[in-house]
């Protein structure tokens, strides 16, 4: 590994960045909703509230007899002012998706807003898991779609090589998984095609670094362990893309 950080871009090709936090046990939340202390926190990050009901299925399994129970749960959602980034709380899990993400302190000033209220809210609380992701959908149109080595890393590319007429490729991903003890990274690059099954025609490619750990986290834990995911999924990113490609994102000189 070289010890590359991931720069600040003028441009970038991000599609979606996502954190979220599930529990160990269910929130008390299914009646009343979240503590009023949570939204009071998050009210000017995401001011637009929308409350879902949820139809779900499970199957009960008994002796000699298997029978689907149906069932209806509740979410909160909020939104930024002009939706752009989301807030999810459910009885299991609570997320942060941004569909459009400026930089990485804004991201851990809103997500830690919302779990320390939830800490203070809930002191019996225990998070499970913790999980990064950052999609990015690289875009470079009016190119032959199956060339790329002139923007990542050539190792990525290789199986365009077995195709005896790459413009019959469909689609071409893969997936690789990494182990940093207690620190897990499950990396999926490719070109997925959105007109899949037809044949590739649009130049897209994807890196989608989702890293997770799964053990109970302390509130002091989830900062630590952000900062910790970002460094490396960062690191990853500026590895595997090239000089050509960080021409067209325009690096920003701190």
């Amino acid at each position: 590994m070289s010890n590359a950080t991931r720069k600040k871009y003028k441009k970038d090709f991000l599609k979606k960045v996502i954190v979220r936090i599930d529990f160990d046990t269910p929130l008390p939340i299914a009646g009343k909703g979240p503590a009023p202390r949570i939204y009071d926190t998050v009210k000017d990050r995401f001011p637009i509230t929308e409350e879902k009901k949820v139809m779900g299925k499970e199957l009960l399994i008994g002796p000699g007899d298997t029978k689907e129970r149906s069932f209806e749960t509740k979410e909160w959602h909020y939104y930024g002012k002009n939706r752009e980034k989301h807030l999810t709380i459910t009885p299991n899990t609570v997320f942060v998706e941004y569909d459009r993400y400026e930089y990485y302190e804004m991201l851990k000033d809103d997500f830690l807003s919302v779990s320390d209220a939830l800490f203070e809210s809930y002191p019996k609380l225990q998070v499970k898991r913790l999980g990064l992701r950052y999609i990015d959908n690289i875009d470079i149109p009016n190119e032959s779609p199956t060339e790329w080595d002139k923007y990542l890393k050539p190792e990525l590319n290789t199986i365009f090589a077995l195709a005896e007429d790459k413009k019959t490729v469909s689609r071409a991903f893969h997936v690789l998984e990494f182990n940093y003890g207690e620190d897990l990274l499950r990396f999926q690059f490719g070109m997925f095609n959105p007109d899949y099954p037809a044949p590739i025609k649009k130049k897209i490619y994807t890196l989608d670094y989702d890293m997770y750990v799964t053990k109970i986290l302390s509130k002091v834990d989830i900062g630590e362990t952000l900062d910790r995911f970002h460094e490396k999924v960062n690191r990853s990113f500026e590895e595997v893309i090239t000089e050509e490609l960080r021409k067209i994102m325009e690096p920003i000189d701190e």
